[in-house]
């Protein structure tokens, strides 16, 4: 089937107003996540839609805490995966597809299980398998969210309102004591929370030295309960950190499911992070971050919501796209000092703690 170039809303297509959507999902977790305002805004727009979202394992439980969606398809690696896959796709009833990734293999799945619309960014040789592709601008002159809002048909101006993810109260609680937070009333203690890792690797993760200062900083001067966040690839790292700061800290990396994650990021009062996948979910859970920024830009990738804090290093050129160990990003992060980040956190902190006087913590 011949694809045509497109760019308005998919319910104004030859395909009429979809009535239940395939989302084909990115890969990476921080990508998730920039893509679900835009899939609320749809939503939003037409309650009645069916959304089923088809995802990679490593991201597919954050998809479960998005309200905006209502079933999932995991897509396991490899042709079985990729077959069951298409089998699930083809038999769930599907009238259109957004394509979020730029794969060949994200359109292809779509295409041979036989989704009557596929909506998706051209390029990657694979124009053929959808029926409206989408320019993407070569710089789209703001975040990267604003891409999926373009994809999706949507109006960009339905803007952000956090906190995306939907956390069952039960699940919270549940998380104080599975882990030994010492939180008897989620409102007596501040919990502060550090994610020291990122998947694009050393170039984008401030020193480790730096955040267990920030860390004991946050022990010592505003009592709080340090907890340390991120995967089991993280596990060293997040180690030698706990190490150095000592008795006040918990450390989790590796320790937790993303739905543990999530829970327990939302019982923070404030998160400091990297340019990372943590930092985005920690903003999805509602938690206001400190984030940091070496050469990678937050016009483009940063935290979304109200009330972040962004440090970044100054007189750099700013990119989106760094090699895993570029010497430049490691320089740009190491400008950024332990002051600047622990001031920021206490300023969250205590906002956090004007807003909760006189009234009862609700979660």
């Amino acid at each position: 089937m011949p694809a045509s170039r497109a760019s308005a809303s998919s319910d104004r297509s030859r395909f009429g107003r979809p009535e239940h959507v395939l989302v084909v999902s990115p890969s990476w977790l921080g990508d998730c996540l920039m893509a679900m305002p835009a899939l609320r805004a749809l939503k939003q727009r037409a309650p009645g839609l069916r959304v089923t979202v088809l995802a990679k394992p490593a991201v597919l439980p954050v998809w479960g805490l998005c309200p905006a969606v209502n079933d999932l398809i995991e897509l396991r690696t490899g042709w079985k995966g990729m077959r069951t896959a298409i089998r699930e796709v083809a038999s769930c009833g599907c009238d259109f597809a957004y394509v979020i990734p730029n794969s060949f293999r994200s359109a292809w799945i779509p295409f041979l299980a036989r989704v009557p619309g596929r909506r998706g960014f051209s390029g990657h040789f694979r124009r053929w398998m959808l029926t409206e592709t989408v320019l993407l601008p070569e710089r789209i002159g703001g975040h990267q969210s604003l891409e999926a809002y373009l994809l999706l048909g949507v109006d960009p101006a339905d803007k952000y309102q956090g906190p995306l993810l939907a956390v069952p109260e039960m699940d919270r609680m549940a998380m104080m004591d599975r882990f030994s937070l010492g939180l008897v009333d989620p409102g007596s203690v501040c919990l502060a929370g550090l994610f020291p890792g990122a998947a694009r690797g050393p170039s984008k993760c401030w020193p480790v030295e730096r955040f267990a200062e920030v860390g004991r900083r946050l022990i010592a001067e505003l009592g709080c309960r340090v907890v340390l966040f991120g995967s089991s690839t993280d596990a060293s790292v997040s180690a030698a950190i706990a190490d150095r700061i000592g008795s006040g800290v918990v450390d989790l990396a590796g320790r937790t499911s993303l739905q543990d994650l999530v829970s327990l990021l939302s019982l923070c009062k404030v998160v400091v992070a990297n340019d990372s996948g943590g930092m985005h979910l920690a903003a999805a859970a509602g938690t206001q971050v400190v984030a940091l920024y070496g050469v990678t830009d937050p016009v483009v990738t940063g935290p979304m919501g109200e009330g972040h804090m962004i440090l970044m290093a100054q007189g750099v050129d700013r990119r989106r796209d760094i090699s895993r160990r570029s010497a430049a990003g490691r320089a740009a992060l190491e400008s950024i000092s332990a002051d600047a980040v622990f001031d920021a956190a206490a300023q969250l902190v205590k906002r956090k703690g004007v807003e909760g006087q006189g009234r009862t913590p609700r979660f």
